[in-house]
């Protein structure tokens, strides 16, 4: 007999249920495949996640994951921060953390400077322009939620 269970399918802009769905077999209605169904619609949904960050990024030629790197310059201020501390807070690969600063700092956004104590490490830095940058998305992010919100 199959068990009716309920399954929903995050996309850009949409959660669809999908009230049809059956397990194939009783035996796949076990905890096992439950923990194994709610992993793989938490990989669909991270993936939905960054398609629809990436498409609100577009004019900025930025993805979601430099996109967030440049919001943790901004929260580290003027300390700035390593790429290997960066890449821990990004959940990213220390290279890929490089890449980031990599590609800000290509737009102006970020710096790279040598550690003011340490001259073999390298601390990344929110730029003026990328402060105003963020600045300017917060902003317009506020502006759209109180015109919904109103």
């Amino acid at each position: 007999m199959a068990t009716t269970m309920s399954r929903a399918s995050v996309h850009p802009k949409w959660l669809v249920f999908d009230d049809s769905w059956q397990a194939p077999h009783e035996a796949l209605a076990n905890a096992d495949s439950l923990r194994y169904h709610a992993f793989m619609q938490l990989i669909r949904t991270a993936g939905a996640l960054d398609r629809a960050a990436t498409d609100a990024l577009v004019d900025l030629e930025l993805t979601a994951g430099a996109y967030g790197a440049l919001v943790e310059l901004a929260e580290v201020g003027e300390t700035g921060i390593a790429p290997s501390e960066l890449a821990r807070r990004l959940a990213v690969a220390r290279r890929t953390a490089t890449l980031y600063v990599d590609i800000l700092a290509k737009h102006g956004w970020a710096t790279r400077e040598a550690h003011p104590e340490d001259r073999r490490m390298v601390l990344a830095r929110l730029t003026p322009a990328g402060a105003e940058l963020l600045e300017a998305r917060w902003s317009r992010l506020s502006a759209s939620a109180l015109a919904v919100a109103g």
